[in-house]
């Protein structure tokens, strides 16, 4: 399938100057799908080392760490030859070979001319967790569950979703909005895996889209296990899994609460819980800021904080949502659509690598997303439907003098009264006004 992260690929490649490649990401959103196929698409050579599936090969890092001694031994073990000059080596499950990590600054000053890539499910953990990280030495991209813009690449609506970017630039009516409202729902439900994307544009059933989800959710809590110890992982596990009522919490605000995570749980015994699950890259952290002003990250409240789950798909398979969920008017289901839409929202922003932040407090105002666009700080409100009211948008508006609101509902594209509507199967295209 196509994926936005070939273009990036594709950039580091041409560098001159460029050094080893490493590729953040949770567990498969793709990573080693997509450097095999740029790699078999540009190099004559293509040496790739997966440290899960052969641990052998870490005996290549186990003496000298010099990028020749290196090579000979990956040439013997491999029973291969390679020349640096057309070559590129992958390292992939690399947080599970803390010498082949240490090795790549080696690769960047003494062996520029071999392209390098690494990556690794739980490679932000590792280097949470020890340390060790070849700073400066490496450029960085990370990998993210397919946007809803690349699951239409997948689907065979690259035109539709080109009409959406055209219509987008002049706030201007889209004419295939409830084909694309349509679309969006069921984005809901697949999200952006590749391997349930991939099942849902085979026309497979929903049914074999939820065992791949539930698939990917139990390996998730299987790398808690065995990559933290046994109390912390219950403490992450138990984080994790409180999500899905987080974010449909009565009070309807989806700011995170320890007490939703475990009676008696405290920040000061469940932070570390939570910074693993960010480092993990299956979460995304969206922080409290106070005050509205740029540099917004001066304002950051970093012990208010909402979590989103990475997926929409695998956020919607814990609630075992199905299409007629996101088609209902029953407010007491609101909440649930209402966090889905936002948990959407930052799924969006995130694929862009654009972090947004929030503003207000539960119960009073609150302004969903905040960003710094260019013409200044701007609120983002989500709205799950189409009935919409901005008061807390417009509040914080008037009281930091913002440019305009955006405002992403179910309605159409539109502006009035400084208020830009952009439908929710527009989200992603956000980070374009940075």
């Amino acid at each position: 399938m196509r994926r936005r992260i070939e273009t990036k690929l594709h950039d580091w490649k041409s560098k001159k100057e460029k050094k080893p490649l490493v590729l953040f990401g949770a567990r498969q959103t793709g990573k080693t799908t997509s450097l095999l196929k740029f790699a078999n698409e540009f190099y004559k050579t293509v040496v790739y080392v997966d440290f899960c599936k052969q641990p052998n090969m870490k005996a290549a890092f186990s003496g000298s760490l010099e990028p020749s001694k290196v090579l000979s031994n990956i040439e013997a073990l491999l029973r291969t030859r390679i020349d640096p000059k057309d070559s590129i080596l992958i390292l992939d499950g690399i947080q599970d070979c803390e010498e082949a990590l240490t090795s790549i600054k080696f690769f960047c000053t003494d062996m520029p001319q071999l392209d390098v890539a690494a990556a690794g499910s739980l490679l932000g953990v590792h280097v949470a967790r020890e340390g060790s990280y070849p700073v400066g030495y490496v450029d960085i991209e990370t990998m993210h569950p397919m946007d809803f813009e690349e699951f239409c690449w997948a689907l065979g609506e690259d035109q539709a979703f080109d009409l959406v970017r055209s219509c987008m630039a002049d706030v201007s009516e889209c004419v295939l909005h409830e084909d694309l409202v349509g679309l969006y729902r069921e984005y809901l439900l697949v999200g952006g895996m590749p391997e349930a994307v991939t099942l849902y544009a085979q026309r497979s059933s929903l049914d074999a889209v939820r065992k791949a989800q539930r698939d990917i959710r139990t390996a998730y809590v299987a790398d808690m296990a065995k990559y933290a110890t046994s109390t912390d992982s219950a403490k992450i596990i138990a984080s994790w899994e409180s999500l899905p009522t987080q974010l449909a919490k009565e009070s309807g605000s989806t700011k995170f609460v320890w007490k939703a995570v475990s009676s008696g749980a405290k920040a000061d015994r469940y932070a570390t819980a939570v910074d693993w699950l960010v480092a993990s890259g299956i979460v995304n952290r969206c922080t409290q800021i106070t005050d509205g002003v740029a540099p917004l990250k001066s304002f950051e409240n970093v012990k208010s904080f909402k979590l989103y789950m990475g997926d929409t798909g695998l956020l919607s398979c814990a609630y075992d949502a199905t299409l007629q969920d996101f088609e209902g008017k029953d407010h007491r289901s609101a909440r649930f659509r209402g966090g889905i839409a936002e948990n959407y929202v930052m799924q969006q922003l995130n694929a862009h690598d654009v972090q947004p932040y929030y503003w207000g407090m539960q119960s009073t105002q609150e302004v969903e997303f905040v960003l710094k666009l260019k013409e200044g700080v701007v609120p983002i409100e989500v709205k799950s439907s189409q009935r919409v009211r901005s008061t807390s948008a417009k509040a914080f508006a008037e009281k930091y003098g913002c440019p305009y609101i955006l405002r992403v509902t179910g309605k159409n594209f539109g502006k009035a009264e400084g208020v830009i509507n952009i439908p929710l199967y527009a989200a992603g295209l956000i980070p374009e006004l940075l």
